[in-house]
């Protein structure tokens, strides 16, 4: 149903990325089982974290560390200012995921008046 290289991209992908502005995007992503709440296969979290750690926004499937049932787990968004609170992400591909991570990222960094660029430094994580 999902391609394996497209999802295997959004694995290689994992990381702690620096931002100009102090900011950071972390990516965790890896292999799980196949699920009726997770048919694509992947465990994923994308989040913006602002200078202190704390999220910004994010999007993501894995919420065993925030102590949910198996069966809780499904895709969905954290937004900006709603703290606590899940909206349903309709996954269609890792690709596309990471494609509206970064146009949301770009779209609340330009409404901050801050840089939403990436310092490339392959030693951090």
């Amino acid at each position: 149903m999902f391609g394996h290289n497209d999802l295997l991209n959004l694995i290689e992908q994992a990381g702690v990325y620096r931002m100009e502005n102090g900011w950071q995007v972390v990516i965790r992503a890896e292999w799980a089982d196949e699920t009726p709440h997770q048919p694509h296969g992947v465990d994923y979290a994308l989040i913006l974290q602002d200078e202190r750690g704390d999220r910004i926004f994010g999007f993501d499937n894995a919420h065993a560390f925030d102590g949910a049932q198996i069966e809780d787990r499904w895709d969905h968004e954290h937004k900006i200012g709603r703290t606590g609170q899940r909206f349903r992400y309709d996954f269609v591909s890792a690709s596309h995921l990471i494609s509206d991570f970064f146009d949301k990222l770009e779209s609340h960094c330009a409404a901050c008046g801050v840089s939403s660029r990436l310092i490339l430094d392959h030693n951090y994580e």
